[in-house]
């Protein structure tokens, strides 16, 4: 019987992945590879795979909704951001626990106040409404 892999552990693990591809500039397979125990993780496979085909579209939406330039964001909190607008996206998951997952996952890996940042842009999108941006 397969186990069920928590969709808040894999988050970790997308971030860290996206971080990964971010900072070190590693294609796709080179990430997943760096990652083999995730290999039979859906959630894991489709969000990363997922927020990585998107980049040019999910960069877009979030350069039109920042203060500033998404290239100047700490990598953590662009990664966050991506990673929910790719959720927010896909209606995967309910509005408020994308806020609540990427307001831990900024807390957690973060800068001190980042959360408070990650919160305002990805309630922002929400109100404004993700369709028309």
């Amino acid at each position: 019987m397969p186990s069920t892999i928590s969709p808040t552990r894999s988050r970790d693990k997308v971030l860290q992945s996206l971080y990964e591809a971010d900072v070190g500039s590693n294609l796709l397979d080179e990430v997943i590879s760096n990652r083999p125990n995730e290999k039979n993780n859906t959630f894991f496979q489709n969000h990363l795979r997922g927020v990585l085909k998107s980049l040019e579209t999910l960069d877009k939406i979030l350069e039109k909704n920042l203060p500033r330039p998404l290239s100047q964001l700490d990598p953590i909190e662009r990664n966050i951001l991506r990673m929910s607008l790719f959720e927010l996206l896909n209606n995967e998951t309910k509005d408020v626990i994308v806020i609540s997952e990427a307001i831990r996952l900024s807390k957690k890996y973060g800068s001190s106040n980042g959360y408070r940042f990650i919160n305002a842009i990805l309630d922002k999108l929400i109100k404004e409404g993700l369709d028309q941006n």
